[in-house]
């Protein structure tokens, strides 16, 4: 019983291990950078989402301890590192090899820098074929050189004769559940919204001044009166979950972080709304809370068993429940084992043999008056 208690938790865990590792390839991909991207994705994450960056006071609730966040990270770092050097020794002179290289590079970089030093002190000698004449030396360069510049000026100018125009639709964010507006273009998801903003081409992010609050928002050029967009905010936002950033020198990015889980019709109130009743408020698995994707997951995993055709958990259980009370003297439903008896072919039984027949006797009766 233990045994297959134990396959089943192990096939379970293998699932949602198989399931995360997907989950994680898939982001790395996305990100790029390789580990790199996918730390920055995880642990910005951390801190857009959950406490995880939060130093608790005392007595409270929210985050943690000083240091044990970074005792955490520590901790599983050092724990898979070990599991890996397990499966792959480490080589205990891979740190004298580092050395070595370390200082075969310095030699080297030291070496080229020594070999420039010298060949820019070395006097530069003018070929004796060369008549030694101030008036012809720098005229024949003159020559030389103009036609150079103006090769390299027909280069540049060669992209910006017949520059290939860009598709305005693939330069906006996309709109799911939002809309295009004149001034701004946004979508959103159950929890966030997205907008974009135009500005004028080479806006830089220190020439914009914007201040955000709770309920409303404003967005202006320094040195300029007039916002790009200001006003109300459809709902509240949470402002330490918010960000903005500048992209291309062209585009504004407001992410905005709901305060709770709603839909909202627009950005700013005032603005051409949606219809709520058409937008998609289908959520990701990620989106619920903890208790909430465990109840999904066992759902998932429930429906995956029956279409491999086997038993459901609850089913199991009672199957196993039920084995063991068979197996238990004294049980109603105890069945003694059966003893094992092989079965022996009977022998056939061999065929009557045809009855014989005197043909002597038939002719002497033949005979008979």
């Amino acid at each position: 019983y233990q045994r297959r208690v134990h396959g089943i938790l192990f096939e379970k865990m293998s699932m949602i291990q198989q399931k995360c590792d997907d989950m994680l390839f898939q982001m790395t991909q996305e990100m790029g950078k390789g580990c790199e991207g996918l730390m920055d994705a995880v642990f910005g994450f951390l801190s857009r989402r959950t406490d995880f960056f939060y130093v608790m006071e005392p007595g409270g609730r929210m985050g943690f301890p000083p240091n044990v966040a970074e005792n955490m990270v520590f901790h599983f770092f050092k724990r898979y590192q070990e599991n890996h050097f397990k499966r792959f020794p480490l080589d205990p002179k891979i740190e004298e090899k580092w050395e070595k290289f370390h200082k075969e590079q310095q030699e080297l970089k030291k070496k080229q820098e020594e070999e420039k030093k010298a060949e820019a002190e070395k006097p530069k000698e003018v070929p004796s074929s060369i008549p030694k004449t101030e008036a012809t030396l720098p005229v024949e360069k003159e020559e030389k050189s103009e036609p150079k510049e103006e090769a390299a000026d027909k280069k540049e100018k060669k992209p910006e004769e017949n520059p290939k125009p860009v598709d305005e639709k693939f330069k906006r964010i996309s709109t799911y559940n939002g809309d295009v507006l004149d001034r701004y273009t946004w979508g959103q998801g159950v929890w966030d919204v997205t907008v974009q903003v135009a500005l004028p081409k080479g806006t830089k992010p220190k020439m914009l001044d914007v201040n955000m609050t709770s309920t409303n928002i404003s967005i202006k050029i320094k040195g300029e009166e007039e916002p790009l967009i200001e006003g109300e905010f459809f709902d509240k936002i949470k402002v330490e979950d918010s960000f903005w950033s500048v992209e291309d020198y062209n585009y504004l990015m407001l992410n905005l972080e709901k305060a709770r889980e709603c839909i909202w019709g627009t950005v700013l109130k005032g603005d051409r709304e949606i219809d709520t009743k058409r937008v998609d408020n289908a959520k990701r698995l990620d989106e619920f809370d903890l208790e909430t994707q465990g109840h999904l997951q066992k759902v998932l995993f429930e429906q995956n068993r029956k279409l491999r055709g086997l038993p459901t958990t609850e089913e199991q259980k009672k199957i196993d429940l039920m084995d063991k009370l068979k197996k238990m003297e004294g049980s109603p439903f105890y069945e003694a084992p059966k003893e094992f008896k092989p079965s022996v072919p009977e022998k056939k039984k061999p065929a009557p043999a045809p009855e014989q027949v005197d043909f002597d006797q038939l002719f002497l009766r033949d005979e008979l008056p």
